[in-house]
């Protein structure tokens, strides 16, 4: 097991705590990417297609709120999100009180990441029950541990359907169960043995969860996805993006654009041509100058350096490259694929969606 990157674990003498979405205080990333790291590239033994594509996009890390999921936890998706409907999202609940908490207990297992993808109506798994609007999503749980000698965590999945008016209903999925039977004549009389028996249903796995926690399983499922949508937008339409790359493998965090100087401020030295230190990238507010000039709003500084052994890069979505987490198309199940030379997969996705913010394709500047 690779141990998490060096933490930070005093905390900030302040009094505001991170935003909804957006990272106030740096040691409460720092306290986070080392273990979103461990997580991620485990992930290419517990779920290949998840891996290929957030490797190299890198999924949100979500700050960690006073109160549980706090301001996560909503009971309708955000009219920003409907609006879009996304391809697919991906966040880590990142918590340093809660790995605490699981390294008393000595759990094996927790849920670190949800993600989603969205499929084309008609084009979604057979074994999800059929609708006939809105859209239909695959949502997964991610569960993984920092003990045992496993290679990777394991994902669980359940379907579900976004109405037009935003609702979100759980859907039946065709499972393979064993039935267990006892043999009530002949030699065998009183042994048991399995059959084979198909039916539709959410998977036993969520009925127990929900159950432990008290609710039902559909306003349970719901509430996960919904949860996980809203803060995976509301990460995404900060004004600035932060990517975190550690070798090929990449993180994404957002950061209060005024924050900027501060968080960043310990960064490895860069120098102009003149041996001054290099601003980091912040915005300068619309002011008048003492000629009477007006300087408008505008960007400034350096947007990419090295920071705490990690390669960093600032850039504003929409403005230096398209926002990737805008796409809204929905993908099709490989049952449904005729000719594999008409689809890509997730490898070359998450590849081409880095290129074009590699190129600012979709941006204004560089």
């Amino acid at each position: 097991m690779v141990a998490p990157a060096k933490v930070i674990s005093k905390a900030a003498p302040a009094t505001k705590e991170d935003e909804y979405g957006e990272f106030y205080f740096r040691h409460t990333i720092l306290d986070q990417l080392g273990r979103y790291f461990v997580i991620l590239k485990r992930m290419k033994h517990g779920d290949k297609e998840a891996y290929d594509l957030y490797s190299r996009l890198g999924a949100y890390i979500l700050p960690e709120r006073s109160n549980g999921f706090g301001e996560y936890e909503r009971e309708v998706l955000e009219p920003r999100w409907l609006e879009l409907r996304p391809s697919f999202g991906m966040v880590l609940y990142g918590s340093r009180s809660q790995e605490v908490k699981i390294d008393k207990e000595k759990k094996f297992y927790v849920p670190f990441a949800v993600y989603f993808n969205k499929y084309r109506l008609a084009r979604a798994p057979t074994i999800v029950q059929p609708v006939n609007s809105g859209d239909v999503y695959r949502c997964t749980v991610y569960w993984d541990t920092f003990h045992g000698s496993r290679d990777g965590g394991t994902p669980t999945e359940f379907a579900l359907n976004v109405s037009p008016s935003g609702e979100v209903h759980i859907l039946k999925v065709l499972e393979n169960k064993n039935i267990k039977v006892r043999a009530k004549k002949g030699k065998g009389r009183g042994s048991t043995f399995t059959v084979p028996q198909r039916s539709w249903g959410v998977p036993s796995f969520f009925e127990d969860w929900a159950e432990e926690n008290g609710k039902d399983v559909q306003s349970f499922l719901a509430s996960i996805f919904i949860q996980t949508a809203n803060a995976q937008i509301a990460a995404a339409d900060s004004m600035i993006k932060v990517s975190a790359y550690k070798g090929r493998l990449a993180a994404i965090f957002s950061v209060n654009v005024l924050r900027t100087p501060y968080f960043f401020k310990d960064r490895d030295l860069c120098v102009d041509h003149k041996g001054n230190k290099k601003k980091i990238f912040h915005i300068v507010r619309t002011h008048v100058r003492k000629t009477g000039s007006v300087v408008r709003t505008h960007f400034r500084g350096i947007r990419e350096f090295n920071w705490e052994g990690y390669k960093i890069k600032i850039t504003v979505p929409g403005w230096h490259h398209v926002n990737t987490h805008n796409l809204n198309i929905g993908a099709t199940d490989e049952e449904h694929i005729e000719n594999s030379k008409d689809y890509i997969d997730m490898a070359a996705l998450g590849k081409t969606l880095k290129g074009l913010e590699e190129d600012s394709v979709g941006g204004f500047r560089r």
